[in-house]
C-alpha cells in the first residue's frame, strides 16, 4: 500500500515539474513501471527517494515545499527530467539542484566540494531570481517557464559548448560573487570566487 502512496506522490511532482518544463520540451509522463522494476531507477534507490517522498509529503501541511526532504524530491526528479530533456550526467544533476532550489528555496549540499557545481547552481539562481528569493512560486506561471526556459538553454549552451561556461563566468561574475560569498561565510567553504 506505502508504494501506491509513493507513486502518487511521485507522479504528482512529476506533473508539477513537467508543466514548469514544458517551455524546454516534454519530459514525459512519469513511467511507474520503469521505476518500480529495475534497481537502477527513481523509486529504488535505496529508498532513499521513497523515505524523502513520504517526509515531505506529511511535512507539506506544516512547511510547505520548505524541506530537506523535498529538496532531495526535486533534485532527484528535476535532474531525470532534465535527462529527458537532453542534458548529461554531472550537468543534469546540477540544473535538478538548481531547479530544486529556486523552487523549495532549500539549497541542496550534495557535490557542493566541487566548485563549478555551485556555481552553475549560481547561475541558476541568480538567472531565476534576478533580484532575489521568492520559493512560493507557481508551476504552471508563465513567467516560471521562461524563465526556466531561459536557464535550460544556456545549460544546454554549456554542455554543446563547454568554453562558454567560461565566459559565462567571466561575464556574471560580479553578479555571482556576492552570492558566492554569503555563501562561503554561511557555510564556511573557500571564500575566494573561482579563477
Amino acid at each position: 500500500m506505502e508504494i501506491l502512496r509513493v507513486l502518487q506522490i511521485a507522479r504528482r511532482e512529476w506533473g508539477n515539474i513537467r508543466i514548469s518544463l514544458q517551455e524546454c520540451g516534454d519530459i514525459g509522463e512519469f513511467d511507474s513501471n520503469n521505476h518500480v522494476n529495475s534497481k537502477t531507477t527513481l523509486i529504488s534507490r535505496g529508498n532513499l527517494l521513497v523515505r524523502n517522498l513520504i517526509e515531505m509529503e506529511n511535512k507539506l501541511p506544516t512547511h510547505g515545499y520548505f524541506t530537506p526532504e523535498a529538496s532531495y524530491v526535486f533534485t532527484t526528479l528535476a535532474s531525470r527530467a532534465s535527462e529527458r530533456l537532453g542534458l548529461r550526467g554531472r550537468l543534469a544533476q546540477t540544473f535538478g539542484s538548481g531547479y530544486s532550489w529556486v523552487r523549495t528555496g532549500w539549497l541542496d549540499l550534495s557535490g557542493m566540494e566541487e566548485q563549478k557545481h555551485l556555481i552553475k547552481q549560481l547561475f541558476l539562481f541568480k538567472i531565476f531570481f534576478p533580484l532575489g528569493g521568492y520559493f512560493n512560486w507557481d508551476f504552471n506561471s508563465l513567467l516560471v517557464k521562461t524563465k526556466l526556459k531561459a536557464v535550460f538553454y544556456i545549460f544546454a549552451t554549456w554542455q554543446g559548448n563547454p568554453s562558454s561556461y567560461i565566459q559565462d563566468v567571466k561575464d556574471y561574475r560580479s553578479g555571482l560573487e556576492p552570492l558566492w560569498h554569503g555563501l562561503s561565510l554561511a557555510l564556511d567553504f573557500p571564500r575566494k570566487f573561482p579563477e
